[in-house]
């Protein structure tokens, strides 16, 4: 049960992560470097609105994946020390994906909260952004192999 709410968890706030990442990316970032859009409204929320909207779905995103890592911390131990990666790469290239896409997330914040170098900043959000495309795909692919256990799972809990 624990597990099923945590997955759920993930698969929603994972939308709304990759919803809000995208729109950002799509409507406020992509050849709009010389121009102040940040007013635009998409979906009654403005530049700001989707930003903490982004940000808070990763932050509730994020702590369910160290909550789900945890609870898979078995079979990232048996992958290591038994070398099954290759037959798990898919899994693995997931996690590592993730990882590098919250430590470039996650570094802007502290570098905008310490008044640091805006370039570098942009620049770093800039590899996030990109890899998160990744992520995204590979987060699509995650899901649509454990469909069946959602599904599977959701019945089990019904009776």
């Amino acid at each position: 049960m624990v597990k099923y709410i945590t997955n759920i968890g993930l698969f929603i706030f994972g939308i709304f992560t990759m919803f809000s990442g995208l729109l950002i990316q799509v409507k406020y970032h992509i050849g709009n470097h010389n121009q102040d859009i940040t007013n635009q409204i998409v979906f009654n929320l403005d530049y700001k609105g989707w930003s903490n909207f982004h940000k808070i779905s990763i932050v509730i995103f994020s702590l369910l994946m160290i909550f789900h890592f945890y609870q898979h911390w078995k079979f990232y131990k048996i992958v290591f020390t038994k070398k099954i990666i290759t037959k798990n790469k898919q899994v693995i290239v997931l996690t590592l994906v993730f990882v590098f896409v919250a430590i470039t997330g996650f570094i802007p914040w502290f570098i905008d909260v310490l008044n640091g170098n805006d370039i570098i900043r942009k620049s770093i959000i800039e590899v996030h952004d990109k890899i998160a495309i990744i992520l995204t795909i590979y987060l699509i692919l995650h899901i649509k192999k454990r469909i069946k256990w959602f599904l599977t799972t959701l019945k089990s809990l019904k009776v």
